[in-house]
């Protein structure tokens, strides 16, 4: 339905015309016209000349602000929508953005620690809480990874095992269901031939909330694959290990260009040995090598993870914008929402507010061990889940502390 008049003039005080001939001044003589009202004057022919321009003024403007009005009609409305798809989805994160300034967003940071050669690498989370408020904000550590997985809290990490005969440590990754007390389960009886193998080690990746990279070295070469926390809550198979027969996930780049999970139907790519994993600027990417189109001498330019594998995986700041406030820069982090951000040094983790998303406020500062790097950024923004990750993450890692664990 088309506008009244008097909305019509509202809505061009503040509309989108921005060509120089239609101005400010050229606004208000038309609008002193519509509202005059007619007066008798003595009829003379060189006025017509001079009417007429005057008409042809207001229905030029008229055409130009129905024209350009993008809510003058639904057929206009639906065809900017279709033509500028991302101006719509800026305008959409705008509102977003104002809703979110004032709610709460949880952050659990995965990071990994690797230690000298042939040590083993040290995993931990922190919990971040932020909000607009600095009363919005705490935190709390603890070992390991602590991640979400369907409706409870599961831990994730990489313990090492000692077998009679074995030629060198086995650290292999390990699940359980840390909410209902779980622990991690032992792997398989050791094959036969175990004590020519030499040691065995695994090093997470990435945690996403149900895929798990990680890569591993048997007879001192390293490879790369996806795999499952369901798998990983099963006794590891030292056999199929050893012989490279561990299912892994198989991956398919999509027809959006990142890379994710193969369909059933489709025979993707296997995840073991051809991938390199890595977080790249805030996000997590993988390059391909030899069977994922490339080669190991000349891997495959980086392909971003999708929603298949990670619920989130956007940066909502510029490297810019980031080094202007932390130049020694080296990762960030950033809410679905866009109301909190983390951004990490080799020293340091610094936690902002955000409004509209940009940088608000600075908040916080957590230390980070030497040479730690992010494994999992997970996030909670409903409001539903905010309280209760903080409450049921704590009661964890307190249980720890009680423990001794």
């Amino acid at each position: 339905m088309m506008p009244t008049d008097d909305k019509l003039k509202q809505e061009l005080a503040h509309g989108p015309l921005k060509q120089s001939g239609f101005d400010e001044r050229l606004r208000r003589r038309i609008e002193e016209r519509l509202d005059e009202s007619p007066s008798r004057r003595p009829f003379r022919p060189y006025r017509l000349a001079g009417a007429g321009l005057a008409l042809s003024v207001m229905i030029v403007a008229a055409v130009l602000l129905v024209r350009l009005h993008p809510m003058s009609t639904e057929e206009l409305q639906q065809a900017a929508e279709a033509s500028e798809p991302e101006a719509a989805a800026d305008k959409a994160a705008i509102a977003d953005d104002a809703e979110a300034a004032h709610r709460r967003s949880v952050l659990l940071l995965g990071l990994r620690q690797d230690g000298a050669e042939g040590e083993a690498s040290a995993y931990r989370t922190l919990l971040v809480a932020g909000g607009p408020e600095p009363s919005d904000w705490q935190t709390a550590e603890g070992e390991g990874l602590v991640m979400p997985y369907r409706i409870d809290f599961w831990r994730l990490d990489v313990r090492q095992w000692q077998f009679d005969g074995w030629g060198g440590p086995v650290r292999l990754a390990g699940a359980w269901n840390a909410s209902r007390g779980g622990e991690m389960p032992p792997p398989s009886p050791v094959p036969a031939d175990g004590g020519s193998a030499g040691p065995v080690e695994e090093r997470i990746l990435f945690a996403g909330n149900r895929y798990i990279a990680i890569a591993r070295r048997t007879g001192g070469e390293w490879t790369q694959r996806m795999t499952e926390v369901a798998d990983l809550a099963q006794p590891r198979n030292l056999a199929a290990i050893l012989s490279g027969t561990e299912r892994a996930v198989p991956l398919e780049i999509g027809e959006n260009g990142m890379l994710g999970v193969a369909g059933s139907d489709s025979p993707g790519f296997s995840s073991a040995g051809e991938w390199n994993f890595a977080r790249r600027a805030g996000l997590w990417t993988a390059l391909g090598r030899g069977g994922a189109g490339g080669t190991a001498e000349r891997p495959e330019a980086g392909y971003v993870f999708d929603a298949s594998l990670v619920a989130h995986n956007e940066l909502a700041l510029s490297w810019r914008d980031i080094r202007e406030v932390q130049p020694a820069a080296v990762d960030a982090v950033t809410s679905p929402i866009r109301n909190m951000a983390g951004i990490l040094t080799d020293r340091k983790a610094v936690f902002y507010s955000m409004k509209g998303g940009e940088l608000d406020r600075e908040m916080l500062e957590l230390p980070l061990r030497p040479d730690e790097t992010v494994v999992m950024a997970e996030w909670a923004t409903h409001v539903d889940y905010v309280d209760e990750w903080v409450r049921r993450v704590t009661d964890l890692f307190e249980q720890d502390r009680t423990s001794g664990g």
